[in-house]
């Protein structure tokens, strides 16, 4: 099996499409979304509505997803303009399909979640020394498939003192370790934040025990144009333009 595993999409509808047309030449069979739907970017109905399309994508909830339901999260003056904005555009169907998103994914011994494992409302960055070790203390799954820090990564727990961790690039290949316990970000679909503009995504290979993360070019300036058009806050569209 083979399954496309995307976060932080942020309203960021081309960015997505080309994400999805790339995972689907690749044949993947099922799609999994760790949340954030929404926030930032211009396009929350038809990101939405692209999701709905595919035959089966479970989607976690996000922070930003959790904030246009009006569950607390702390968040910048600018970042609650566009969930405010966000707010306005939703309803019906659409707004159903955010209120149906889970906390956390379990799949045998794989967990999907949007920040942690262990408090997925507390949206903690699995970035942080103190977090990765909680992550793995704090929950039982073999692999832990996360987002919100918009930046790729690939952890391997060696040991109780030893992780290692890995910033993989385009087409990079990372095994799926045998005995140890790993964590993958896959980065974020439509706003990237580690100095390259493309949007990320991974696929894990369950037959061949392999993660494959991918960087995919997409039309940018058309998505900060529409930000900047709807009257959101122009950094977000900045922030499209250098991957930061």
């Amino acid at each position: 099996m083979r399954i496309a595993v995307f976060s932080d999409i942020h309203s960021n509808v081309e960015a997505l499409r080309a994400v999805l047309q790339h995972a689907g030449e690749r044949k993947v069979d099922h799609y999994v979304c760790l949340g954030d739907v929404v926030g930032y970017g211009a396009n929350p109905v038809e990101c939405i509505e692209l999701l709905q399309s595919l035959p089966e994508c479970p989607c976690v909830l996000g922070n930003h997803d959790a904030a246009v339901l009006g569950i607390p999260s702390s968040m910048k003056p600018d970042a609650r303009k566009v969930i405010d904005w966000t707010k306005e555009t939703l309803s019906g169907p659409v707004l159903n399909f955010l209120q149906k998103m889970e906390d956390t994914i379990k799949w045998g011994n794989i967990t999907f979640c949007h920040s942690n494992p262990y408090r997925p409302r507390h949206w903690y960055y699995v970035s942080e020394k103190t977090y990765i070790s909680s992550s793995f203390a704090r929950s039982k799954a073999k692999l832990l498939f996360v987002g919100h820090t918009h930046v790729p990564v690939a952890i391997t727990r060696k040991n109780f003192f030893c992780i290692y961790i890995r910033s993989p690039e385009h087409s990079m290949v990372v095994p799926a370790a045998q005995l140890n316990r790993q964590i993958f970000n896959c980065g974020s679909v439509g706003q990237p934040r580690d100095g390259d503009p493309r949007a990320s995504y991974l696929i894990y290979d369950d037959r061949r025990s392999v993660i494959e993360f991918y960087r995919i070019e997409y039309d940018i300036l058309r998505a900060t144009e529409k930000i900047l058009a709807a009257g959101l806050p122009e950094i977000y569209a900045k922030r499209l333009m250098n991957g930061l």
